[in-house]
């Protein structure tokens, strides 16, 4: 069970601050120590002053639509808002259900989990980034994009949140560790690679997670660049000298950046990091060249006492003089730059080979959601400035993506063998990348992000889109290395109205899973999306696939049965239950089809071309329990899928599916995104809908039957994606990046529930025997809260 009744950047520390305070405080007292128990209070008091100043899981070329994975980063895009503008909070209780080790496969080799894909789909979440400890190799640091760090002291066997769960985005790029203090981190947050997450700048922790401080800055002039609407940042790698931690460098879109003096000039004593000092600290960062830039290496120079630094990503660039001078080498040569103008050179150093860089250089047409082009391995002269290729990743080898360049490493020990990874599986040379070898032996999940060697040169770390995977002989076999990671993409989950926690959820990446008698079971394979569980029937669940792809449950708890609704549906299924006759489910798409008998047979009862020639799909769709004969549709524009329209029916369940007759809300409020509506419970005719919006207006309004009313009052910068009702009440929740806001439909203000990690909230749902929010976090997993009553 996690626990963080406070969502603000800096209380949940302050809290265990002021607990061990305390404690000291009575031993000291015990001990008639009263001087040591003045200076202790003291200390507390400037404390408390200082506190108030955070598928493509299926294969290489089937992906989702650009408009889609548009959609998602779009989505997750926000300013640099604050959740203490929020006015009206309120501390609330969660815990986490997981899944937080990876879900056992339920019936592997079956129709769900064929045999080519068992152990490839399931996981506990994406993970794109891995730090080794150079001295330590027991030590290592995941990083995931929207979930946030773990770490693990004892090789894997178990992970640690690193508390980034309090900070206001929780996803995490990359971390430097100070190799003289393990302890001491610095994260830069966001997602560098695939830009699913925006960052918010670079932290500092001195205590394991227990509490962060930013240090991008207080100088506009001098501070690190970051959540600039339509310019956003995105944070590639941070990296510290070996030798002092205080200098840090950055390799982001905008450029790569340099701090000399990450405590701006505070110190890093045991009292700076008490009374906060490092948070009152004025970072002074530089950008010491420009250009889009994701890996940074240090490298011992064979000669001069300072290090080489090389930092690379749309261009090489060296520093010979430890960063006091930077200098842009030679571009690589590669196949058809003119359309593959999108440039990612991931750079790997081995001892074994002085004076070289082992380079893989990828390319696409685009930075994210884009065609890619031919990948190769090629050598860099440091001496001579020159490049040698190596090899071109075509044939034999699967290639690699821009997006997952980090999947590219060579032993320390040994520079002739080198390790590449794109979906599946990993490919391993043993002559510097001449000729590879596919190894099957025990692969991972699908996606491989990172792949990162440890000291040994025998051990071989890899991350990818299902947690963390480790070989102990150089690469040739694998196993899982992930228990406590809870970094799951959850994007619809649905809960059983039992005693015991029974969810059924959609993991991007991990496909349909299932919560049951306290364990975890992979269900169904793919990129998983909506599901559905029976009120009247726990046994009767779907999860689904993309494009329409549904699992059902079987007499016998297996998921083995596919009901197809051949619906042309998007890569994200929406499936619904009838909410009053629960063997009719729905499922959406250019065509919105009905099912009477649980998925056995099909109807189509809204014909998008047919209604209009202008429409593209019917992307969601919404009831409600008090109008069980009433159906709202959300369509698409067929032109830019951003101009929504509404259509009712007020005889959804209409015995002859060509008698169902739809009629066209004369409009809406204002064009985007609408992610959720709730019908009101006294009149059909009404409703909330909810969009995906930045702004302080026009988030969430009201539908009085005649015009709508903006109720975004004190919903500050807070990206909604999620709505509930509680229909025993009317109490409406909504899930937000900053937690959950609640009210009653006549009340005038939202009220927060804090103490939720920052990530999106995708879905939330209700179980009335338990008076439960369930909640669906894009990168945390599941969590559960009492209901507000």
């Amino acid at each position: 069970m996690e626990h963080h009744p406070m969502n603000s950047t800096f209380t949940f520390a302050l809290v265990q601050f002021h607990m061990r305070m305390y404690r000291l405080c009575m031993s000291f007292l015990s001990s008639g120590n009263m001087s040591r128990y003045i200076i202790i209070i003291t200390i507390c008091l400037l404390k408390a002053l200082t506190s108030f100043s955070q598928l493509d899981s299926s294969e290489a070329t089937v992906s989702a639509p650009k408009w889609y994975r548009d959609f998602l980063r779009e989505s997750s895009f926000v300013p640099g808002y604050s959740v203490t503008q929020i006015e009206d909070q309120k501390a609330w209780k969660w815990e986490c259900i997981g899944p937080n080790v990876r879900p056992e496969e339920l019936n592997p080799g079956g129709k769900a989990i064929p045999a080519y894909a068992v152990n490839r789909g399931n996981g506990t979440g994406r993970i794109n980034y891995l730090f080794v400890h150079p001295t330590d190799q027991q030590r290592v640091w995941a990083c995931s994009p929207t979930g946030g760090l773990w770490y693990t002291h004892n090789g894997g066997k178990h992970w640690h949140t690193g508390g980034t769960d309090q900070l206001p985005i929780s996803g995490v790029s990359s971390v430097a560790v100070n190799l003289q203090n393990h302890k001491q981190w610095i994260v830069a947050t966001g997602d560098g690679d695939d830009q699913f997450m925006f960052s918010n700048g670079i932290w500092i922790t001195s205590n394991a997670g227990r509490s962060y401080f930013n240090i991008n800055g207080n100088d506009p002039s001098t501070a690190f660049p970051f959540n600039q609407y339509e310019d956003a940042t995105f944070i590639g790698e941070v990296v510290c000298k070996p030798d002092v931690f205080s200098y840090a460098m950055v390799a982001s879109n905008k450029g790569l950046w340099v701090c000399e003096d990450i405590f701006g000039g505070k110190g890093n004593s045991w009292l700076a990091r008490v009374t906060g000092r490092i948070r009152k600290a004025n970072q002074k960062w530089k950008r010491v060249v420009e250009g889009n830039f994701y890996d940074i290496e240090i490298i011992p120079h064979p000669t001069e006492s300072e290090n080489i630094i090389v930092a690379a990503g749309e261009k090489l660039v060296v520093s010979y003089d430890g960063g006091s001078s930077w200098e842009t080498m030679p571009q690589p040569e590669y196949q058809d730059p003119e359309r593959y103008r999108f440039l990612r050179l991931s750079v790997e150093y081995s001892p074994a080979l002085p004076y070289f860089l082992q380079v893989a250089v990828t390319c696409s047409e685009g930075a994210t959601a884009s065609k890619s082009g031919e990948s190769s391995i090629q050598l860099f002269d440091l001496k001579t400035k020159t490049w040698i290729k190596i090899k071109e990743l075509r044939g034999d080898v699967s290639g690699m993506n821009s997006t997952r360049a980090r999947a590219f490493a060579v032993s320390p020990k040994d520079s002739r063998l080198m390790l590449v990874a794109n979906v599946q599986p990993i490919y391993r040379s043993l002559d510097g990348g001449r000729k590879f070898s596919k190894i099957e032996k025990n692969q991972m999940h699908d996606d491989v992000h990172h792949i990162e060697f440890a000291p040994d040169g025998e051990t071989v770390w890899a991350s990818h889109d299902g947690g963390v995977s480790v070989s102990y002989d150089r690469g040739i076999s694998w196993q899982p290395m992930d228990v406590g990671i809870g970094a799951a993409n959850v994007f619809g989950l649905s809960v059983a109205q039992t005693e015991k926690h029974q969810v059924a959820f959609g993991g991007y990446d991990t496909g349909g899973n299932f919560l049951r008698d306290e364990k975890w079971w992979h269900v169904s394979w793919g990129d998983g999306f909506e599901t559905i569980t029976s009120p009247e029937d726990p046994h009767v669940v779907f999860t689904t696939m993309q494009n329409g792809m549904i699992q059902a449950s079987t007499p016998d708890g297996n998921f083995e049965d596919a009901r197809s609704a051949n619906s042309k549906s998007e890569w994200h299924t929406w499936i619904r239950m009838h909410p009053v006759d629960h063997n009719m489910i729905f499922c959406g798409g250019t065509r919105l089809m009905r099912s009477k008998d649980l998925g056995m047979k099909w109807e189509p009862i809204f014909d998008c071309k047919r209604q209009d020639t202008a429409l593209y799909s019917v992307y969601r769709y919404f009831m409600s329990p008090a109008h069980p004969d009433v159906m709202y549709a959300y369509v698409l524009d067929d032109e830019t899928k951003m101009r929504p329209q509404l259509w009712m029916t007020k005889n959804i369940r209409e015995t002859h599916a060509d008698s169902v007759k739809w009629t066209r809300v004369s409009h809406v409020p204002i064009d985007g995104w609408i992610m959720n509506m709730s019908i009101d419970p006294m009149n059909p005719e009404k409703f909330w809908l909810l969009y995906n919006r930045f702004e302080a207006d026009g988030k969430i309004w009201y539908f009085d039957g005649k015009k709508y009313l903006d109720k975004s009052q004190n919903m500050g910068g807070a990206k909604c994606e999620s709505m509930a009702t509680d229909h025993e009440t009317g109490r409406i929740y909504v899930g937000s990046n900053y937690g959950i806001f609640t009210r009653m439909p006549d009340d005038k203000k939202w009220t927060l529930l804090t103490g939720l990690p920052g990530t999106y909230i995708k879905s939330l749902d209700i179980n009335y025997t338990r008076k439960e929010l369930v909640v669906g976090t894009f990168g945390r997993g599941i969590w559960v809260g009492a209901l507000l009553r």
